[in-house]
């Protein structure tokens, strides 16, 4: 186990551990010479680094991605820490343990699961309900849905993730019904239930989280509708205008081609999917901020590049 963790560091400590290199860019200085920006990573998250001269040098023989050992000094610039490294080596993945690197839910995922399972049990459309079971009667299945992130940096990236955001979007739409009284309730749950399902494949999450080559070539959306169109075709007749709903939200539920949605939402439950969706994620950016920042006596968080904006992170009296 690691003995330092970057949510623990301090100005003026100094560092010798094991760290994720997740970021890694070369400059020239002006007298000649490089140097490099750096940034380390671990489960409780990652801080910036500079090395300059021979260090950077040795740091062209490293990858993003790599497990390095470090040895540096915490300093504080602009008014963030970050280490000036002076010595850094690859390491391999025998030398580290993979806990000290992938952060995990705070939530209990036992009774996370369990949510979930109650809103399963309580789908009464007889097709949605065989769809549900074709997949979370799978063993296999199920282990990965509950251990897989939601992303990689973005939103609940942590394993567990997956599931947290799940059942805080099915939390989100139990109310929606006593609001919206028209819409299919059970075809709501089960989109909800299933429309991030891809992202199990998209990553890898043994060690670190990454993108997988399947991930990187078809993303989640298409790897969860491949998915579940081939659940639904084991199920004998399944209604057409059914499946189309239910697949066409899982296509549409990023809401905007900007945002890599293939189809814009087009009826009402696919509208309400994505708002909720996108809701439960940018709460969570914020809070992710909030958690980070606590006790720094920051007002203003850094610029979040998703959110596209600085966050107040003074909290109220």
């Amino acid at each position: 186990m690691k003995s330092q963790y970057v949510d623990e560091l301090k100005s003026g400590q100094t560092v010798k551990e094991k760290f994720i290199l997740s970021k890694k860019i070369i400059k020239e200085k002006r007298d000649g010479g490089s140097y490099a920006m750096l940034e380390f990573t671990d489960r409780t998250g990652s801080i910036e680094g500079i090395a300059w001269d021979n260090v950077a040098e040795s740091s062209h023989m490293l990858s993003l991605g790599d497990f390095v050992f470090i040895s540096g000094t915490v300093n504080e610039y602009n008014e963030k820490l970050q280490i000036v490294v002076s010595s850094i080596k690859r390491i391999s993945e025998d030398e580290i343990d993979p806990k000290d690197f992938l952060r995990q839910s705070d939530e209990n995922i036992d009774k996370v699961m369990d949510e979930i399972e109650a809103f399963i049990s309580g789908v009464s459309n007889s097709y949605l309900k065989k769809l549900l079971a074709s997949f979370f009667e799978d063993q296999v299945f199920t282990k990965n849905f509950r251990l897989a992130p939601a992303a990689k940096r973005a939103h609940h990236a942590y394993l567990g993730g997956l599931a947290v955001h799940t059942r805080n979007i099915l939390k989100l739409m139990a109310k929606i019904p006593s609001v919206y009284k028209s819409l299919n309730f059970d075809l709501l749950i089960t989109a909800g239930i299933l429309h991030d399902i891809g992202k199990i494949y998209e990553y890898t999450y043994t060690k670190k989280i990454d993108f997988s080559t399947r991930g990187k070539m078809l993303g989640h959306i298409i790897i969860g509708y491949e998915l579940i169109a081939e659940k639904i075709g084991k199920i004998p007749q399944f209604p057409e205008d059914l499946r189309s709903k239910l697949l066409h939200m899982i296509v549409a539920h990023h809401g905007e081609f900007e945002w890599g949605s293939p189809k814009q939402p087009m009826f009402l439950e696919a509208l309400i999917l994505h708002f909720i969706d996108n809701l439960d994620s940018k709460a969570e950016m914020i809070i992710e901020e909030l958690r980070k920042n606590k006790g720094l006596g920051k007002e203003w968080s850094d610029y979040h590049p998703y959110l596209e904006r600085e966050i107040y992170l003074r909290e109220q009296q």
